[in-house]
């Protein structure tokens, strides 16, 4: 259940307003206009299919309808909507992604907390780096990631059924 904190509407950015620069959020926010810029905001962030955030979303939840070019870190719950664009990596412990949407990046679904050090990263190579080294070797491959749940801390859905 979302705390009073984050059920209150406290920022609307309407259709046709731009705001450059970082822009953070006490509480929760719309966007129906651009942010050219990073947003933060401790509630949730609903970003309508008319909202763009050319920049990073740090939120605890966020409904993405819109476009957003940069990282996403959902702390707890990221949706994106039917028709919805994400060109950055996104990071959340519950994913739910509707048919229709374009995501260009990566997923992370640990919990934020336990990230993998630097040192682990380096160890694996990324879907990104497999790709190139497949193509180098004009091989054709088929990448697929699929979310794992780790002991009931992750949640992955499909047209809103769990998997």
């Amino acid at each position: 259940m979302s705390s009073p904190k984050e059920e209150r509407l406290n920022t609307i950015i309407g259709q046709g307003t731009v705001i450059k620069g970082e822009c953070r959020v006490n509480g929760t926010v719309r966007v129906d206009g651009v942010i050219d810029g990073s947003l933060a905001a401790s509630g949730v962030a609903i970003l309508g299919k008319s909202g763009q955030v050319k920049g990073d979303l740090l939120v605890h939840n966020a409904i993405v309808g819109g476009k957003v070019e940069g990282s996403v870190v959902a702390q707890s719950r990221l949706e994106l909507q039917t028709g919805a664009s994400v060109k950055g990596d996104v990071s959340a412990r519950k994913l739910i992604v509707e048919e229709g949407v374009f995501f260009d990046g990566s997923c992370n679904m640990e919990a934020i907390e336990a990230a993998k050090t630097p040192k682990e990263k380096e160890v694996a190579p990324s879907t990104k780096q497999k790709a190139e080294a497949a193509s180098k070797e004009d091989k054709k491959i088929k990448i697929e990631e699929s979310g794992v749940d780790r002991g009931g801390e992750n949640e992955i859905t499909f047209r809103g059924e769990s998997l």
